[in-house]
């Protein structure tokens, strides 16, 4: 009858409803599990085919320390695309930033965000990892530099108006050298600053430009084989430098900087584990300061008399308010208490009496 048909339809919603809610603990890697086994853990299918999106877009997941360890090794360039780039540290206080201002960082992130900038710095100004350039721009420069005593002071003619000779004028400003001219087929203006742009001059000024430059760099892309002939390194001091060279100096200078990447690498390990201690303590000091400030405010005056009095005695405390908390109920709460020096719990606690 109708009755039983409504009991067996209840009786397999909630059989079906209690199979959706039983939930299994089981050990597992994030990094590895599929679907069903999200669901397993609790997850629902949406939730969890979220999560497998993630890791197919090149997400993982770090432990703790993982994490701080990875954080790291980004900012400072070891785990970067471009092995020891400067520019990815800009881009991380610059995330850091936009997250901040998104209200995304709470206080014990920002603990960490905070030692992963002061541990990044320590690790550029103690390594090598980002000396010898491995772009086309920094190169130049990096050869410039080597060549000329005072750069700055010399005239520098661009051959080309792309994105490389772009970036090489970007480069060369930035470094200081302002004197830059360029050639290209066509007249279309590089900017590089509010305040600073190339026009380069049409390719028939060549002959006269060629005359009056001290340094020539070539990133045109037309020429086949070469933008320059090699028989110019021939004539007396004058210094060519083809792509081949420069490929040749990028791979010596990326070997260098994988030396020095595995260096850092090892020096974050140990830097975490200082921070972390740092972070840990730091937090327990402040739970702890706070368990006080509400001990002390359960606290007859008479009681605090007595801190008070053992404080300016030098007597330990820590029993004392061991004692109190038990009284309370509050003992579970402040038995952290006991992994803090006695002298530390003093400076509280007389913080604490000074501001009740």
């Amino acid at each position: 009858n109708l009755s039983e048909e409504i009991n067996s339809l209840t009786n397999l919603a909630n059989a079906e409803n209690k199979e959706v809610r039983e939930i299994q603990y089981f050990e597992f890697n994030p990094n590895e599990i599929d679907l069903e086994l999200w669901v397993l853990l609790g997850f629902s299918e949406k939730q969890a085919q979220s999560i497998i999106k993630y890791r197919e877009k090149g997400g993982y997941f770090y432990k703790k320390e993982d994490a701080f360890i990875h954080m790291c090794k980004v900012a400072c360039g070891v785990d970067s695309q471009v092995v020891g780039e400067q520019e990815i540290f800009g881009q991380f206080k610059s995330a850091y930033r936009t997250a901040d201002d998104l209200g995304i960082i709470k206080n014990r992130l920002r603990q960490y965000v905070d030692k992963t900038l002061e541990i990044s710095k320590k690790i550029r100004s103690s390594t090598k990892i980002g000396i010898n350039p491995l772009s086309v721009s920094g190169l130049a420069l990096n050869l410039v530099r080597k060549i000329f005593e005072n750069p700055e002071n010399q005239n520098v003619l661009i051959v080309g108006g792309g994105e490389m000779a772009k970036l090489i004028i970007e480069s060369l400003y930035k470094s200081g050298i302002k004197n830059i001219n360029a050639i290209n087929r066509s007249i279309k203006v590089i900017n590089i600053s509010d305040t600073f742009n190339v026009i380069p001059m049409p390719l028939s000024h060549a002959h006269k430009a060629l005359e009056d430059a001290d340094i020539v760099i070539a990133s045109a892309t037309t020429a086949v084989p070469r933008n320059i002939e090699s028989e110019i390194k021939e004539l007396e001091q004058v210094y060519l430098f083809s792509i081949d060279d420069i490929e040749k100096i990028t791979k010596d200078n990326f070997g260098e900087r994988l030396a020095e990447a595995e260096k850092a690498s090892n020096l974050i390990v140990n830097e975490v584990l200082v921070a972390e201690k740092e972070i840990n303590n730091k937090f327990k000091r402040n739970n702890i300061r706070k368990e006080l400030r509400e001990l002390l405010n359960s606290m007859s005056s008479k009681e605090i008399s007595t801190f008070k009095t053992k404080i300016v005695n030098n007597e330990n405390i820590t029993d004392l308010i061991l004692i109190k908390a038990k009284e309370i109920g509050a003992s579970d709460s402040i038995r952290d208490i006991q992994l803090i020096d006695d002298h530390a719990i003093k400076e509280i606690m007389k913080g604490l009496i000074k501001d009740a």
